[in-house]
């Protein structure tokens, strides 16, 4: 009975499957068909794989290339994937991007389709409801997939079954001549069956017949062509099969010939080999299965968190943990072999001190009775932490993990290799989303169809050539180590982020010009006036969200203490505009000279042997310049707390005389735009007072510690040593010393290293989360910062004459003029450059963040080559000719180089 339930099933399956194309034209298939000789119709039902090399391809002969010979690059391949992997990663849909990925690869191979075997995993990419009468009788071979272009331009593929050339020629039962196979798949043809016909048609499942094959228009897969032609022609010329029967067969074959005239075009801004790691790692990326999560995954609420991790089978600390130190500070232990009493127990001693610990387990480390006393040990400090268990693996030995199993989340990895590892990784932390479905039973709890899916919250790590071409990101590098030459900075790091993902992380040149230490990418930079717009202004959007501030408040409004002022009825707005008629800056330092000890004036506009200190361009300090002591002292005192420097300390009182300096400068009366750090002493006041904390705890607090930026904070001698830090400056004008873990604007320094416009130090890598933060509309790691119309009101241009958000930079739209960023950026982008060589830019057009640090300012300030030079958006314009995107939205093709 099961049988004839499922050849009902079949045939009406097929019924509505019945439907025009609409793409060809018919009436040119038949003439097509009339036109063929008998053995060029038999030749035409047989498929043969392709077995040249692609490149050799000089004929007008399809090309049908094995699934599996599309990957193959080089002698000595071997499978990079598991068929469990992919099976698990197809098998939850939304494949279309791995579909693109492969057509692409096919095209680029001069071949026209692929095939392969039906108990592939490819037949769950290539799925779909294609069901013939004939499956029932016959079981497919393979499938054969040629990818096409629509009427719409849009991008199809054209599957069909491929078959294996039946043994049996003839079927037994009543084959009712005359019907139609749209008539056949009617109930009337069911109705008119007897059941004793319908017997002899069941047993074809069994031994399947040639004319069934044909009568259903079957093609057939051929690995021994000249035979299995002959074969046919014989059957044919013999009359032992009609050649009427043919005629579907040849049909569909013609409208498959039809269709390689409509092939998609090539795209070729990557290497071959790179194209293939694509699809490669984003199996993986699909394929890895959550089988089983309690809401720690991905991790968030990382201030409440203090994580370690163990990986078990490893010598030295391995990949997977690597990627993981990526999203947060993190313990990492290793554990080679099963380990000792003693061991375990210094392990369980460590681990007092975490909530959270992620345990990654190679090989075979659950299989009953091999290591209890580790189980044991994991048991026991699940009591006090969430334990996140990823298997490196094929997943079988989960089968012995008990029921009770200590662990909030299980992540199984079909493999330990190193790509493996840094996705699972990622998607702990949200950095990849969770996709994966399980092909396979493992036990009673983690069966066929087990998985849970999570989404991307974080920033993720890719290869370069995953988003853009690595030949032109090559510019970078030279661009970099030609500034570096020509003496424009010691060095610099220059990161990229695409659609979300870390894609060029890289550090160039020292620290300073004696060569000693080399710049890594976790170093920290005095980013300078990048400060405005990852610290106050992120204050100033949470106190719009809160209701603590209007874009029209006064500063009196906000700052009573102003009321009765020249600035007092400044507007907020217009102040983060800069167009409310401040000052450029104060010099604050300069007021604090000790006027009885000099000779002469400050300054002097040319050399000499009393004007020998050179500041800029034509600019001298007076080699008598003294401090006064009342205000600034070598060693720190009760009055004198203020650490301005290393070796200089100031007293604290002098900091109401620089706001009375700010609070009684000049206001213009028709104010124009005029850049101005006076506004933001303000800022860090209102944002101060609001939260009853100083700026630089409040940000750390609110935005650094819940992304897992850690490095990115004021005065980061209190965490970081100086090994991590970049200097500045060799000070010899006012704090008489190299700038070294110190911020080098003089007023934030003087405010005790944290102003609302400087102060802040980062690291490429954790200020990208600031800005992803931004670029995901002020959310980030699945908790929101900032109103997403928030983030859209402040990036946005504001008044007419003035190119700038509110504090955020924008990009000037004339080619004609230079501006912050390169002429590609687009005008929804913004940024802010920073006064010791920095640049970060967002750009939601292209999903784009652009990160430029380095210490310009070393050994002294005047050195303004990298700014002439336009070095950063020199770098910055590579970053967009880089991204196919960026062609696409030109309609123009690159002119990269030839991929080697």
């Amino acid at each position: 009975m099961t049988k004839y339930i499922f050849l009902f099933a079949i045939i009406i399956s097929w019924q509505v499957s019945l439907r025009s194309q609409g793409f060809w034209d018919e009436s040119k298939i038949d003439a097509a068909y009339l036109n063929l000789s008998i053995e060029q119709k038999v030749k035409s039902i047989l498929i043969v794989p392709t077995i040249r090399h692609y490149s050799k391809r000089n004929d007008s002969a399809a090309v049908w290339l094995s699934m599996d010979r599309l990957f193959k690059l080089e002698e000595g391949y071997k499978p990079m994937v598991s068929d469990m992997l992919m099976r698990s990663a197809f098998m939850n849909g939304k494949n279309h991007e791995l579909q693109n990925q492969l057509t692409n690869v096919l095209l680029r191979k001069k071949a026209d389709g692929v095939y392969f075997p039906m108990q592939s995993p490819y037949s769950l990419l290539f799925q779909d409801n294609d069901n013939k009468p004939v499956d029932f009788f016959l079981e497919p071979a393979g499938k054969l997939v040629v990818p096409f272009i629509d009427e719409d331009t849009l991008k199809q593929f054209f599957k069909t079954k491929l078959y294996k050339l039946p043994e049996k020629v003839l079927s037994e039962h009543d084959s009712r001549s005359g019907i139609s196979p749209q008539q056949m798949a009617t109930s009337n043809y069911l109705k008119g069956t007897d059941w004793k016909n319908m017997q002899k048609m069941l047993k074809e499942y069994e031994n399947p017949t040639l004319e069934m094959l044909l009568k259903h228009g079957g093609l057939i897969y051929s690995d021994d062509v000249e035979n299995d032609y002959n074969t046919l022609l014989r059957l044919f010329r013999n009359n032992i099969l009609p050649v009427e029967i043919l005629e579907k067969s040849c049909k569909k074959r013609l409208r498959i010939n039809e269709l390689l005239n409509h092939k998609p075009d090539t795209k070729e801004y990557f290497t071959l080999k790179q194209e293939v790691k694509n699809v490669i790692r984003n199996l993986y990326k699909k394929g890895a299965v959550l089988l089983e999560n309690e809401g720690v995954i991905p991790v968030n609420k990382l201030v409440q968190r203090n994580i370690a991790s163990i990986h078990i089978g490893v010598e030295e600390e391995s990949v997977f943990q690597k990627t993981l130190s990526e999203y947060s500070a993190i313990k990492h232990f290793t554990v080679e072999q099963i380990p000792n009493m003693e061991r375990l127990n210094r392990l369980r001693k460590e681990m007092e001190n975490y909530n959270t610990i992620i345990v990654g387990v190679n090989g075979d480390w659950y299989e009953q009775n091999v290591n209890i006393k580790l189980y044991s040990f994991l048991h026991q400090i699940s009591s006090t932490a969430d334990l996140i268990l990823v298997h490196f693996g094929s997943g079988n030995r989960l089968a012995a993990l008990p029921d009770a199993h200590p662990f909030k989340a299980v992540l199984l990895s079909f493999d330990s290799n190193n790509m493996a590892q840094d996705i699972a990784a990622q998607i702990i932390f949200g950095g990849v989303a969770a996709q994966g479905i399980l092909a396979k039973r493992i036990n009673d709890k983690f069966t066929f169809g087990t998985g849970v899916f999570t989404q991307k919250t974080r920033l993720g790590y890719a290869p370069t050539y995953e988003k853009a071409n690595t030949d032109t990101l090559r510019l970078i590098d030279q661009l970099a180590y030609k500034t570096i030459r020509e003496r424009a900075t010691p060095g610099c790091c220059v990161l990229v982020v695409k659609d979300g993902d870390v894609i060029y992380n890289k550090a160039f040149g020292y620290h300073t010009y004696n060569k000693k230490n080399h710049v890594a990418t976790s170093d920290l930079y005095d980013v300078a006036s990048v400060t405005k717009i990852v610290s106050a202004v992120p204050a100033l959007m949470r106190m719009y969200d809160e209701g603590k501030l209007k874009l029209d408040d006064s500063l009196s409004y906000l700052l009573p203490r102003l009321k009765g002022t020249n600035k007092g009825g400044l507007r907020i707005d217009d102040v983060m505009l800069h167009q409310a008629g401040l000052k450029s800056w104060i010099p604050f330092y300069i007021r604090a000279i000790d006027r009885d000890k000099l000779n002469g004036e400050v300054y002097g506009y040319r050399y000499s042997n009393q004007y020998n200190l050179k500041l800029d361009t034509r600019l001298y300090l007076n080699k008598s310049v003294r401090y006064r002591s009342d205000i600034f002292r070598s060693s720190k005192a009760d009055d004198f707390n203020i650490e301005v420097s290393g070796g200089l300390m100031m007293n604290h009182a002098f900091i109401d005389s620089m706001r009375m300096g700010i609070d009684t400068s000049e206001v213009k009366a028709r104010p124009k735009y005029l850049y101005s750090d006076l506004g933001y002493y303000y800022i860090k006041e209102i944002v101060e007072q609001a939260y009853s904390m100083p700026l630089d705890m409040f940000t750390e607090n609110a935005f650094y510690k819940p992304l897992g930026a850690a490095r990115v904070l004021y005065n980061p001698l209190r965490r970081f040593s100086k090994k991590e830090i970049v200097p500045t400056e060799n000070d010899r004008a006012f704090r008489k010393e190299l700038i070294h873990g110190y911020v080098h604007d003089p007023g934030a320094a003087m405010m005790g290293g944290v102003g609302g416009h400087a102060g802040v130090f980062a690291s490429a890598g954790d200020l990208a989360k600031v800005l992803q933060m931004y670029l995901n509309k002020g959310s980030y790691g699945g908790e929101r910062y900032i109103d997403s119309t928030t983030i859209s009101l402040f990036s946005a241009v504001q008044k007419e004459g003035n190119r700038r958000g509110l504090g955020f930079d924008k990009p000037v739209l004339d080619p004609e003029l230079s501006g912050p960023a390169c002429p590609e950026a687009s005008p929804l982008s913004y940024g802010h450059s920073g006064f010791t060589g920095t640049l970060v830019w967002v750009d939601p057009e292209y999903d784009l963040i652009y990160v430029f640090l380095s210490n310009r300012v070393h050994p002294n300030q005047y050195n303004k080559k990298l700014i002439t030079d336009n070095v950063r958006t020199k770098i910055q314009s590579v970053v967009y000719r880089a991204l196919p995107e960026y062609w696409e939205k030109k309609s123009s093709e690159p002119a990269f180089p030839e991929a080697f």
